[in-house]
């Protein structure tokens, strides 16, 4: 028996046209207690920085981190390459720095890019 659940994610605009359809493997794997420490501190950071502008910065959330890596997986982007790919694509050196605001940014460049446009990609 495997150890992989198959899902799809369907995204659909107001009037229910289909704007995109994501087929994803879920792998049942353990994760290491190194990566479930790490996941959990950013989510406590979350709005207790500043983000120079007066207001609380909040960082990336698990789930974020969690989408992100599955879209990296799906252009065959897996394990260390995975994280080298993120904090290449950020510009840090620790996936804790990234804000929430940057994540969706990235994961809206990378969905845009698997659907193969750029209508809603940023300059």
């Amino acid at each position: 028996m495997s150890n992989e659940e198959r899902k799809i994610l369907e995204v659909r605009s107001d009037s229910g046209e289909l704007l995109l359809k994501l087929r994803v493997i879920v792998k049942n794997e353990s994760v290491p207690e190194q990566q479930k420490k790490s996941e959990s501190r950013v989510e406590k950071k979350g709005g207790n920085g500043n983000n120079g502008n007066g207001g609380p910065q909040e960082f990336m959330t698990d789930a974020q981190k969690r989408y992100l890596f599955r879209l990296l997986a799906g252009e065959g982007i897996e394990g260390e390459a995975a994280y080298d790919e993120l904090k290449k694509a950020f510009g840090v050196d620790d996936l804790k720095k990234v804000t929430k605001q940057e994540a969706s940014q990235e994961i809206e460049r990378r969905l845009a890019g698997q659907k193969g446009g750029d209508s809603h990609a940023q300059a």
